[in-house]
């Protein structure tokens, strides 16, 4: 009853006054027990409206900016969706309720078998766990209608870009500088994309592209 509670709570408080008020995405995040995402002694703080670092690199998205993000995708039971760093496989989850198919992308070994864990756990059979670089994605051959990522780039995520679909849309944190935005691009023809800024946000960066800085072809 209390995780029940703290979960009517951060719909409620979190998301509604937010703005997330697409009836579907908030069912979701009803219905997802997010305590059971997180191990033991994170569990209760797993409702708190800030990011949670499951370890010093990785982290979870505080609800309301999931939500957010996730209200400018084109959900829909005939579509998919590539979730980037998932991390515990909360968003993954969320999204399984709002998509046909979700594949969940991870660099992480610990993260990738945190998230093939509770997909079993929890009887999720329509995810799809991927272990593969944020930055080296030249082998995924598939595309999508929607693309999340969750956290900061600190550059236009090309090689991601060109995994959607045309007119497919990809969600993120955008880090321009010293300030930080979430912003929706949309593909267009010949990999050429529109950018949006959505709403104010910052999180942890999640890719580096500056660390290594990839070469794109198109």
């Amino acid at each position: 009853m209390k995780f029940e509670n703290q979960r009517n709570e951060m719909v409620e408080s979190q998301l509604r006054p937010n703005l997330v008020l697409n009836e579907n995405i908030l069912q979701a995040f009803s219905t997802v027990k997010r305590e059971k995402y997180f191990s033991t002694k994170f569990q209760s703080i797993s409702y708190m409206d800030d990011n949670i670092f499951i370890n010093n690199e990785r982290f979870v998205l505080r609800p309301f900016i999931l939500g957010k993000l996730i209200s400018n995708l084109d959900i829909g039971l005939d579509k998919n969706v590539l979730d980037v760093g998932s991390t515990n496989g909360y968003s993954s989850s969320i999204l399984s309720y709002l998509f046909k198919k979700v594949v969940s992308l991870e660099d992480n070994d610990t993260c990738a078998d945190l998230i093939t864990k509770v997909c079993k756990d929890e009887n999720l059979q329509n995810i799809k766990v991927i272990k593969n670089s944020f930055l080296e994605t030249e082998n995924l051959k598939s595309t999508f209608d929607s693309i999340l990522i969750n956290g900061e780039v600190n550059s236009n995520p090309i090689n991601l870009i060109k995994l959607l679909k045309l007119n497919g849309k990809l969600v993120t944190i955008f880090r321009d500088g010293r300030s930080s935005y979430a912003c929706m691009y949309i593909k267009k023809e010949n990999n050429t994309f529109d950018k949006l800024r959505i709403f104010d946000a910052s999180s942890p960066v999640l890719i580096n592209y500056k660390s290594k800085e990839p070469v794109f072809t198109f």
